[in-house]
């Protein structure tokens, strides 16, 4: 009975208010602990094999640039999206005489090996460790992809170089014909940096 009490007065205390994931209930973000993200805790995401996320949160927004494609991740990978978006993206943008307003998403968790091959290492994007951006969307009505504008513009060229920082693993059409349609992003503990 004692044992049945602790574990559940552990659930209890669990459940309370340390959860660094909460949106802020005011609407202005916090999620993750960080108030330039916008969007919403999930339940932990259970799948097969080493597939998963304890803690698992749904982006739409950061730092005001709205975010397609409902990204899910962990809160590691979250704010280095939003580092990456302030930093990175909105910046290439300036730098381009022009205003970040969504970044479109294509990837983000899915329970597979890396490049979807029935065997081999697990992809980050199993561990909600990553997520892929096909285009940029901007102020003036503009839109850029990846697949279409990677050698017609230097903002997506420059957005891809800042992530190397925020993100361990970039990759791009530069890389392989694989990301010939979007820029890979991904936090890792494998290694320092990899960015193609």
């Amino acid at each position: 009975m004692r044992v049945w009490a602790a574990i559940a007065l552990v659930a209890l205390v669990g459940c309370g208010g340390n959860d660094d994931r909460r949106a802020d209930a005011g609407g202005g973000g916090g999620l993750c602990g960080d108030t330039r993200l916008q969007g919403e805790v999930l339940l932990p995401v259970v799948d097969r094999g080493a597939c998963g996320i304890a803690d698992p949160v749904r982006i739409t927004r950061i730092d005001g640039v709205e975010i397609t494609g409902g990204p899910v991740m962990d809160c590691r990978t979250a704010r280095a999206f939003a580092d990456w978006t302030v930093e990175g993206a909105a910046r290439a943008a300036r730098n381009g005489g022009r205003q970040l307003t969504r970044i479109e998403t294509v990837a983000s968790y899915a329970c597979r090996n890396r490049y979807g091959r029935s065997s081999g290492r697990i992809s980050n994007h199993a561990l909600g460790r990553a997520v892929d951006v096909s285009a940029f969307g901007f102020a003036d009505g503009g839109r850029i992809s990846v697949l279409r504008d990677w050698l017609g513009t230097t903002i997506l060229q420059e957005a891809a170089g800042r992530a190397c920082g925020p993100f361990n693993t970039v990759l791009g059409p530069n890389y392989n014909a694989a990301h010939a349609d979007h820029l890979h992003l991904d936090v890792t503990d494998e290694y320092r940096t990899f960015c193609r």
